[in-house]
């Protein structure tokens, strides 16, 4: 097979990197198109996967826009050389440039359709298939609509992929059986981010001093903290902060991805941003296995007073543990899912037949 991956976000990179493993390992060709987003670039470095990176010099919309159609256009001429047989992501630049190509759009996304409007509104109906979780199934986009039981996350976080480093408790000065606890503040700039709110500066130093008061704070953040916040910077490399989740206490922020990430590796986690209550598979990890638990801005007060409950709570993370493997047995490896997806959809669309027809499915 012939794969184009188009990775924006360094969640896109773990969400595909096992898949892709596997893929070059078995002697496909695989090329990937990136973003200058956050430590993208640096994750696929290390990774030892070679890519093409779009820089970016500001994020603003426009930027955002402008950078899509570069991705557009640099695939469509990579097809030109290259036919790609599938064109994956979660991103709208693959869809036209796999229809104008002759390939197969596979359009991945977790985010529900009316969170990301615009998004879904320019993706979903160029895109050959929408891939979501079961969650999602009641959006019902048609026979193109693929779904799985699972998130995410268990692309790269499924214990059959995973498996936390203890190691990580020296790497942050830890002494034995102190806890600690991370803080993850995400810049909010996406396209759907518009409007969205997660915690102030005056909440985020509210949660430090808290915590404080229990064990070790780090905080991990996507843009500058203030000056007198520096001293909790997480010291670890970024393809460490799997571990640091894995073995933290408890995580708060206003991240959603880290909060579903700290959910299936059994850590507590509170989120608070102007999104809880809209994006399902984070309100299904929260109300059907009670591994994470969101709050609205003008909630914080009420988070807080769950923070402080939960810190008292010193069988918090056995309790997490137990709830975790509920949600396993009722998920799948979603990576293995993924694969097996491809290779399915191959032999559908390019038997010996017609593998030289290229011919678009009319999902």
């Amino acid at each position: 097979m012939r794969i184009l991956f188009d990775l924006l976000h360094p969640a896109h990179y773990h969400l595909f990197k096992h898949v892709i493993g596997r893929l070059l390992r078995e002697g496909h060709q695989v090329e990937i198109i990136a973003r200058q987003k956050d430590c993208l670039g640096d994750l696929l470095a290390a990774g030892g996967l070679r890519h093409h990176l779009i820089e970016r010099r500001r994020q603003n919309l426009f930027v955002l826009g402008m950078e899509s159609i570069r991705a557009c256009q640099m695939a469509m001429r990579m097809n030109r050389r290259k036919r790609f047989d599938f064109m994956v992501g979660i991103s709208i630049s693959i869809n036209p440039a796999a229809r104008l190509g002759g390939s197969i759009a596979v359009m991945f996304e977790d985010d529900d359709a009316k969170v990301v409007p615009v998004f879904a509104k320019l993706g979903y109906p160029l895109a050959h298939y929408v891939v979501t979780p079961r969650c999602l199934e009641f959006e019902q986009h048609g026979k193109k609509h693929l779904t799985y039981p699972g998130y995410h996350e268990l692309a790269y976080l499924h214990p059959n992929h995973f498996t936390p480093d203890p190691t990580i408790r020296r790497q942050l000065g830890l002494n034995e059986g102190q806890r600690y606890f991370l803080v993850r503040l995400v810049s909010l700039t996406a396209h759907h981010d518009i409007g969205a709110r997660g915690l102030s500066r005056r909440q985020a130093r509210q949660v430090v001093d808290k915590l404080s008061a229990h064990g070790r704070v780090f905080i991990s953040a996507e843009s500058a903290v203030e000056p007198d916040l520096k001293q909790y910077l997480l010291p670890t490399p970024a393809d460490r902060i799997f571990d640091v989740l894995a073995g933290a206490d408890l995580v708060v922020g206003d991240s959603q991805t880290m909060a579903a990430e700290s959910a299936v590796l059994a850590t507590p986690s509170l989120r608070c941003n102007s999104f809880v209550g809209r994006i399902s598979y984070l309100e299904e990890l929260e109300h059907r296995y009670g591994l994470t638990k969101g709050f609205l801005p003008a909630d914080f007060d009420r988070l807080l007073e769950q923070m402080e409950q939960w810190l008292s709570d010193r069988q918090l993370k056995r309790k997490w543990m137990q709830k975790q493997q509920n949600m396993l047995a009722e998920c799948v490896d979603v990576s293995q899912w993924i694969y097996d997806l491809l290779m399915r959809l191959y032999q559908t669309h390019y038997s010996e037949k017609n593998r030289t027809e290229h011919a678009a499915p009319s999902a």
